[in-house]
């Protein structure tokens, strides 16, 4: 009996001098080298949590589903982020684009004769729309963001400064004379270069409006020999393109995301 006694004093004394952190479960030695242990005894009644580790790599396992996402964005090398010139140039680019739909717009009520028999006169209007088209369609070609190419950046660049440059000098003197059409033709160009680049970005299940501006585009290349309603129906589809550009939030116009915000 006292032997005994003695006995539960001696352990009652090696609990109360060590605690209950002292007592471990013993495992195999190759379970310990394949794995760490995912918790951690920090008091003798409190469990807390902590990341498993790769002893091969070294490398700890994210804990937080966000941190995966983050990863998986800086391995694709997508920058979400838009500087404050990058936003004025989206910005610029879509006003350039309604200035252009507004044109088309505008050549459309006179090509169909919708003010005939009102008394409205809006051929000097017509006249301007006819002569802004080119340079604010070549603006629009040169503000849009294209993917990080040279051979993009330069063909656009170099089309919509040559739309601009044959829009002024085509208002200066007989020139116009001189060189015809090429005006007309290079706005033309231009704008269907936009409408590509839309579907490019944005995907042409998002962008059939541009599928429309392109095919009455092709059709436009001959301002005084142009195939019937095309007009109309370019400025349709070009009003239609502007107007949802402002509901586009401006990063979707740096990278091809084949429009994420309609799809979430």
């Amino acid at each position: 009996m006292a032997t005994f006694f003695l006995l539960f004093i001696f352990q009652l004394h090696t609990l109360t001098s060590f605690g209950v952190n002292s007592f471990t479960t013993k495992s195999s030695s190759s379970y310990q080298s394949a794995t760490t242990p995912c918790y951690r005894r920090a008091a003798q009644t409190t469990l807390y949590f902590s990341n498993p580790v790769d002893d091969d790599n070294r490398n700890t396992i994210p804990s937080n589903i966000d941190d995966i996402d983050e990863k998986d964005d800086d391995t694709n090398g997508i920058d979400r982020s838009v500087s404050l010139l990058e936003r004025a140039r989206i910005i610029s680019y879509r006003i350039a684009m309604s200035a252009s739909a507004l044109s088309l717009c505008v050549l459309a009520v006179d090509d169909i004769g919708f003010l005939e028999g009102t008394g409205a006169n809006i051929d000097q209007l017509v006249e301007q729309s006819s002569n802004a088209l080119p340079i604010l369609a070549g603006g629009t070609l040169s503000l849009c963001p294209v993917p990080r190419n040279k051979i993009f950046e330069v063909g656009t660049t170099s089309l919509g400064l040559a739309a601009i440059g044959s829009g002024f000098v085509s208002n200066v003197g007989d020139i116009q004379q001189v060189i015809g059409s090429i005006p007309w033709s290079l706005s033309i160009l231009a704008l269907m270069t936009v409408s590509i680049r839309e579907i490019y970005y944005f995907g042409v299940e998002y962008k059939q409006e541009c599928i429309i501006t392109l095919l009455t585009l092709a059709l436009m290349f001959d301002h005084n020999n142009h195939v019937p309603f095309t007009f109309p129906l370019c400025a349709l589809g070009m009003s239609i393109l502007a107007a949802g550009k402002l509901f586009e939030p401006c990063e979707e116009d740096l990278v091809p995301s084949n429009s994420e915000f309609l799809a979430k």
